[in-house]
């Protein structure tokens, strides 16, 4: 009796569904063509990209756009939390498992039209002139680590355009993908800038946050390697980014899941 009980018990666990992970909590930023809100709507190349790899997960999480502190915030203190796009560096590396690239950008120095001739004599005394990033990014740490000491964080990039239009900083660090769309976000012509220097070119992840099942991660990382073996995720970018080249290489870096 007691073995038909444990055989029949064995029988039920097997047929029993897989159990379902948890879902995701998705959060990116306004980061104009990557992601960006139009009419209510949160669209852009990494808000595709997320939908198209939710489609062939069978997945339908919604993304949700919150200023950059605060999704960065959760990521770091929440599990199953996925947050797009965002700069690999050796201290995140330490925090969370990120997949990709799924970007990849130039930072630069930006300023106002007419004034880098200026600022470049400056020499050594230009990094103590205000410079502006978004709080919690890259494109902050990166100015810190080239020796500005002067930074005015902003909430978020068409922030930091408006600072410099406004005479409030002297210098803007940003990717080189994104300037023309967050002016015209902004409300500015692009012309009214002009690129002061290089900092240093990076690539951009999809960032999981610790806790997040392995299972997960892995099917993700699969997924986007799925869109670039197929030639999708290369459409995908030329669509949004024209003339820019997508990188093809898949890695998953950082906290093993």
């Amino acid at each position: 009796m007691l073995i038909r009980l444990l055989s029949g018990l064995a029988l039920l666990w097997a047929m029993a569904p897989a159990r379902a992970l948890e879902p995701l909590s998705i959060y990116t930023d306004e980061w104009p063509p990557i992601s960006f809100e139009d009419g209510g709507e949160v669209k852009g190349m990494a808000v595709d990209l997320v939908n198209q790899i939710q489609h062939r997960l069978h997945q339908e999480q919604p993304v949700k756009l919150l200023p950059w502190a605060r999704a960065y915030n959760f990521l770091l203190t929440r599990p199953n939390v996925l947050l797009f796009v965002l700069g690999r560096t050796a201290e995140r590396e330490k925090l969370m498992t990120m997949v990709g690239p799924v970007a990849a950008s130039e930072i630069n120095l930006y300023c106002r039209k007419g004034e880098a001739e200026a600022l470049r004599r400056l020499g050594d005394k230009l990094q103590v002139q205000p410079v502006t990033a978004f709080r919690s990014s890259i494109f902050l740490a990166v100015a810190k680590q080239h020796g500005f000491k002067n930074i005015v964080e902003s909430a978020d990039p068409v922030q930091s355009a408006l600072l410099l239009h406004a005479n409030r900083v002297s210098m803007w660090s940003e990717g080189d993908s994104v300037v023309d769309n967050v002016m015209r976000k902004a409300g500015l012509p692009a012309e009214e800038i002009e690129l002061l220097q290089p900092l240093e070119k990076i690539d951009l992840y999809l960032a999981f946050s610790r806790g997040t099942d392995r299972a997960t991660i892995l099917a993700w990382e699969q997924a986007l390697r799925d869109l670039k073996r197929d030639g999708n995720f290369r459409k995908l970018y030329q669509r949004w980014l024209p003339g820019a080249t997508a990188p093809m290489q898949v890695e998953r870096v950082g906290v093993e899941p």
